[in-house]
């Protein structure tokens, strides 16, 4: 739902004038837009609230604050499944010839791959070269023997 602000002119009555959604109605519109866009500055600007004005209401009422947050992991979910299925399937680019559609070229992005690997595994692709792996700290000396023939199985495995 996007709240627009309706022109107010000078010869209607004040009677027949809408009133705006409560702020209550509002904020939930914020919430709404906020977990399909991520975007703070447009969910407030689609609800008709200052950003200022939702920022303090953050602060001062949790429930609100708790269901911002959940709006937004809510809308990163959406965005990393996206990005999953293109590092994945790729993307399907159409092939032209004499200004027709001749078919389709599936084009997979190296940049991107190599991005969701560097966030999913940063102890093995985030190092620089010639850097040894660190596994975390928190790791038992099992763990890490359980890890590490882990990965080296899965080398065997290609």
């Amino acid at each position: 739902m996007t709240l627009a602000k309706r022109t107010i002119r000078a010869t209607e009555p004040a009677r027949a004038v809408a009133k705006l959604p409560s702020l209550a109605v509002r904020k939930n519109c914020f919430i709404e837009r906020l977990r399909q866009t991520a975007n703070v500055s447009r969910a407030a600007r689609e609800a008709g609230l200052a950003s200022s004005l939702l920022y303090r209401h953050r602060k001062s009422h949790p429930a609100f604050a708790r269901a911002w947050d959940d709006a937004l992991a809510e809308a990163l979910d959406a965005l990393e499944d996206a990005v999953m299925d293109r590092v994945i399937n790729g993307v399907a680019k159409p092939v032209f010839h004499g200004g027709k559609q001749v078919g389709e070229l599936r084009t997979y992005s190296d940049a991107m791959s190599m991005f969701v690997l560097r966030s999913k595994r940063p102890e093995i692709y985030n190092r620089t070269a010639g850097a040894v792996a660190v596994l975390p700290s928190e790791m038992t000396e099992e763990e890490a023997e359980a890890e590490m023939n882990r990965r080296l199985e899965r080398l065997r495995s290609v």
